[in-house]
Parts: C-alpha cells; structure tokens; sequence
C-alpha cells in the first residue's frame, strides 16, 4: 500500500514545485509599463530637409514636396512644413508647382493649405499659357487638382494680369474663377 501513495504523491509534489516556480519567476519577471501622455504643444515627431515624392499606376510622376523642417503634434491629422515647395505632375509632365513661407498638410483629406506669401506657377500647356499667381494664403486639392482662397490675388495668365478677391481655380477643367473685385486687363489668345 505504501507503494501506491509514492506512484502519486512525486507528481503531485512536481507539479505544486513547479507551480510555486512559475508564479515566482513569473512575479519577478514582470515589467510594469507606465504610459505617459504626449504634450499637446510640443511635435510628436519632426524633420529637416525633407522630399517626398507620389508617383502614378504607370510609375511617372505625379506629385513631390519639399520643405525645410516639417513638425506633428500628437492627435493631429495636420502636418506643418517651413518653406514648402509642392510641384504636381501629369504624365511625368510639370504642371505646376507652389511654394510659401509655411504650409499645413491634411493626412486625411490630402489638401495642403500654404500660407504667408504664396506663389503658385503654371507652365504653358498645349490648352493653357504660363501662369503665376501671387496670393497670401491658397489652399490645394491634390485629388481634384483645384486651388482655391479668400484672399486678394495678384495674377498673370498668359498676357492677361490683374488682381481679385478670392480665386477659384481648378486644373482639370482650365476653369478660373475670380469672384469679387476683380480688376484685369484680359487678352484672349485665341483672337491675337
């Protein structure tokens, strides 16, 4: 009978030993993690000298930026750049490009809001002349490829100039819209 109570009592013994090894090196092994909350007011992360560029489903071109520093404060879908220099492509093919004193990248919906002394230049095309645009603040969609602001614009296209309130203007379609206070001296290519 005695012979029976050892058969179970060692793997008992092993298993509560083993157990006990467990829940110990378990205890001292264990790592307490402290998460601590980022500063709201400081960037998450921040670059120097950076240039990116987009390309489309045939591999050409279609989108690069360029930008002294660029900063993103945590919880922010906006992505702030110092000297931006945006230049969107068709094809491989320059279309135009727009730099500023500082710029506001959305992550989420792909527009790019540039500040503080905007130009925006414009190649000719076989369509469109050259054109540059002066303005203080201009916002881009680089998904419907239209510009738009609320501020006074001082342009040129081809030899048309002048100055507005607000402009409207959208690539695809070769639609320009000034819609207050406009003064210009308008020249139709299509009549010289």
């Amino acid at each position: 009978m005695t012979r029976w109570r050892y058969g179970w009592l060692f793997p008992l013994v092993l298993a509560v030993c083993l157990g006990g090894l467990s829940a110990w090196l378990g205890r001292i092994s264990q790592v307490d993690v402290e998460e601590t909350a980022l500063n709201p007011n400081e960037p998450q992360y921040s670059m120097t000298g950076i240039s990116g560029k987009r390309f489309d489903e045939q591999g050409r071109l279609k989108e690069s930026l360029g930008a002294e520093t660029a900063w993103q404060l945590p919880k922010s879908d906006d992505v702030t750049f110092e000297k931006p220099e945006l230049a969107m492509y068709n094809g491989g093919k320059l279309l135009y490009t727009v730099n500023s004193n500082e710029a506001h990248y959305n992550t989420e919906n792909r527009k790019v809001q540039f500040q503080n002394n905007v130009v925006l230049t414009k190649n000719a095309d076989a369509q469109r002349p050259a054109g540059i645009l002066k303005t203080n603040s201009l916002t881009i969609d680089t998904q419907t490829e239209t510009a738009e602001t609320q501020d006074a614009v001082e342009y040129q296209y081809g030899d048309s100039h002048g100055t507005a309130n607000g402009l409207v203007y959208d690539h695809k379609k070769g639609f320009l819209n000034l819609p207050s206070r406009v003064k210009a001296i308008i020249y139709d290519p299509k009549n010289l």
